[in-house]
């Protein structure tokens, strides 16, 4: 597999490693996006936005892009958001962006008995939402309902922005063969545990007899060949964190998620960005890379060394967090940094062809499966 940089460890810290700025490519202005709902397993109506590239490259890679959830947080602010959605279209990327439960206008619960009584995650919606033993109960999420506990019941959300893609894969309006990730912040671990449970799931949605529907990953007995987590070509992340207020997503916890999807290592390549001067972010990405993936490897637990697996401190980003990072590219280089990444790694994937996923409803992550007890 080609490497992206000489050396196998981590980015040196010099701006020289990109040179020069690459010229803008000559390209059709994007067209507007496109805003599209989508439904989550447990009934939630979720809002994003379709940027299609008007030349695509070669594999119609798609990119999601994920802010870490909080309040006074959408997908569109704060941070740069639409330049970096622009820059990815005009290099030849299609841009899915979208806002989490409970933010921007993803707030509607449209089947209230499934969110609040019947469905896996209705136990985690009653204990860490206000309201949801009031009768009636609520159909909408509002931001201060909601305690930090609930963070790993996000992962929800991705399972239903994969379905979405997979949808829009099969109607040919993109290639799910190659799903590139950025995230903000906290939305690092979210990424992390999405791929994970991407390895334990079948990459085509089985077709289950008696009328039944794939309804939770993993699942006992459904053959995992080839896996989703194949699908996930990259992911970048922009001062990746771990939340260190939620209890159930320990360090410990984290780390166990690579181990049991050893397969991660070598076919999610990750890069990890921050501003050089910001020490939790620097050892946050330290933490990811050396204790998470060993990315360094292991001989003594046989374990090999990562090519195209990356930690870079942004030398000009001083004071700098998390989608701050974008925005200033003639200084800071983020989004080069990024597009030379991803450029580098879509042509290995170049001759990956689109297959049809046959995604007909959503699906839940099952989080004691990996090690999650909120």
């Amino acid at each position: 597999m080609r490497r992206w940089m000489a050396a196998p460890v981590v980015f040196a810290a010099s701006v020289a490693l990109i040179g020069e700025s690459p010229a803008p490519r000559a390209a059709a202005q994007p067209p507007a996006p496109v805003p599209e709902t989508f439904l989550t397993a447990d009934g939630v109506k979720l809002h994003g936005l379709f940027h299609a590239s008007p030349k695509a490259l070669q594999g119609e890679p798609v990119v999601v892009l994920m802010y870490a959830p909080g309040p006074d947080r959408t997908m569109t602010k704060p941070g740069d958001w639409d330049g970096l959605a622009q820059r990815l279209n005009a290099e030849g990327f299609h841009v899915f962006r979208f806002d989490w439960r409970r933010h921007g206008k993803s707030d509607t619960i449209t089947d209230t008995k499934l969110f609040w009584q019947t469905g896996y995650t209705a136990g985690l919606n009653l204990a860490h939402i206000k309201g949801g033993k009031k009768n009636p109960a609520p159909n909408t999420l509002s931001v201060k309902d909601i305690d930090a506990k609930y963070f790993p019941a996000y992962v929800t959300d991705l399972a239903a922005v994969r379905m979405h893609l997979d949808q829009k894969n099969d109607a040919g309006n993109l290639n799910t063969s190659s799903i590139y990730v950025i995230a903000a912040n906290d939305a690092a671990t979210l990424a992390l545990l999405w791929a994970t449970s991407e390895l334990v799931r079948p990459a085509v949605h089985p077709l289950l007899g008696g009328g039944q529907q794939y309804k939770i990953a993993p699942t006992q007995g459904i053959a995992v060949d080839p896996e989703a987590g194949r699908d996930i070509a990259g992911i970048i992340t922009l001062s990746g964190s771990r939340p260190t207020n939620v209890p159930s997503i320990s360090q410990t916890v984290v780390q166990g998620w690579v181990k049991m999807t050893l397969k991660m290592r070598e076919n999610n390549p990750m890069l990890f960005l921050y501003g050089p001067d910001d020490k939790t972010a620097k050892n946050a990405a330290n933490y990811f890379y050396d204790e998470v993936l060993v990315a360094k490897g292991n001989k003594a637990l046989n374990v090999k060394p990562l090519e195209q697996t990356f930690v870079k401190g942004l030398e000009d980003a001083k004071g700098l967090n998390g989608v701050n990072l974008l925005g200033n590219n003639m200084q800071l280089k983020t989004e080069d940094t990024i597009i030379k990444h991803m450029a580098a790694l879509q042509k290995e994937r170049v001759a990956v062809v689109r297959k049809n996923r046959n995604s007909v409803s959503p699906y839940y992550i099952d989080l004691t499966y990996f090690g999650i007890r909120p």
